[in-house]
């Protein structure tokens, strides 16, 4: 049995909650959620009759587990909030769990990352990088030699061709396209249905076909 911490009770929190069911029916492994960890009160509307009595915490302090025996899943996708937890439960010492579905195709010679997701039918092809809480979303392709970097989320239908780069805590939109040999800076972001052909500047927001960037005024860690 394996304890898991769930951060974010929005509908990704959902869509997280049946992928543990694919895998246990596909697998040995058997999962006890012994909470969810969202500020906000959760929307019972969102949450399937099962998850409903799942207890709901406000903060990591109010939950009494054993941090040896339980393991943390970010069900949250924002790139800067993913990243906001991962740092919160690193300083508390609790292992991240790596979630692949059933369906996702993952080659032996690429490398994922603790904590990342992979998602229904999503492809990880040979000699790709994903660093660490890295979400994958359905339908979506990271090509040969390809890297990704931490806490970033790729949409469902997202392409990240050949040798392809895109840099940590971005975001690829829905249907978007990073061609082979180009990069998405760090903290940037590939808005729905843009294809990417060169290589940008962090903080970006890049859109179009060809897609152009737009320098982003915020901070980032």
């Amino acid at each position: 049995m394996v304890n898991i911490l769930i951060f974010g009770g929005g509908n990704h929190c959902l869509e997280i909650i049946n992928y543990l069911k694919d895998v246990s029916k596909f697998s040995k492994k058997k999962f006890n959620i012994i909470g969810i960890i969202d500020p906000q009160k959760i929307d019972s509307k969102n949450i399937e009759e099962s998850a409903k009595k799942i207890k709901h915490y406000f903060n990591l302090k109010s939950v009494d587990f054993d941090k040896k025996k339980t393991f943390a899943i970010i069900a949250i996708g924002d790139p800067g909030q993913r990243e906001k937890c991962r740092i919160e439960i690193k300083k508390n010492r609790i292992k991240l769990f790596t979630l692949i579905h059933p369906t996702s195709h993952v080659a032996t010679s690429s490398k994922i990352g603790q904590g990342c997701i992979l998602a229904p039918f999503s492809l990880i092809a040979p000699k790709v990088n994903l660093e660490e809480n890295v979400l994958i979303n359905n339908y979506a392709s990271i090509n040969h030699h390809s890297f990704v970097g931490k806490s970033s989320v790729i949409s469902p239908y997202a392409t990240l061709s050949g040798q392809a780069h895109s840099g940590k805590m971005s975001f690829l939109g829905t249907n978007s396209v990073v061609m082979p040999n180009a990069k998405l800076g760090n903290y940037s972001k590939l808005s729905a249905g843009s294809i990417l052909y060169n290589k940008t500047r962090d903080k970006c927001l890049v859109t179009g076909n060809p897609a152009i960037g737009i320098i982003l005024k915020f901070k980032s860690k």
